[in-house]
């Protein structure tokens, strides 16, 4: 198994007064694929609503995507 970053990237949206929100990294994750990094990051959760926004075969949490690397999810708003 490999061991993966998990990171989402940054956002911006209504009511930040134009201050996005930077990429978050969750954490490092196994998983024998990206996506079971996903997985494994989701079952780490607590939070009911939290788990709901995990999509983890689109690769997304609340909408923001997830990348295995900082530089790219840094890309959209740093």
């Amino acid at each position: 198994m490999k061991e993966y970053e998990v990171w989402t990237e940054g956002y911006l949206a209504t009511g930040m007064e134009g201050i996005p929100a930077k990429a978050q990294l969750h954490g490092k994750f196994k998983g024998n694929s990206f996506k079971e990094a996903i997985q494994a990051f989701k079952d780490t959760l607590t939070d009911p609503y939290s788990i709901e926004c995990v999509d983890v075969e689109n690769m997304n949490f609340w909408g923001c995507r997830f990348f295995d690397n900082e530089a790219d999810a840094r890309k959209s708003f740093g």
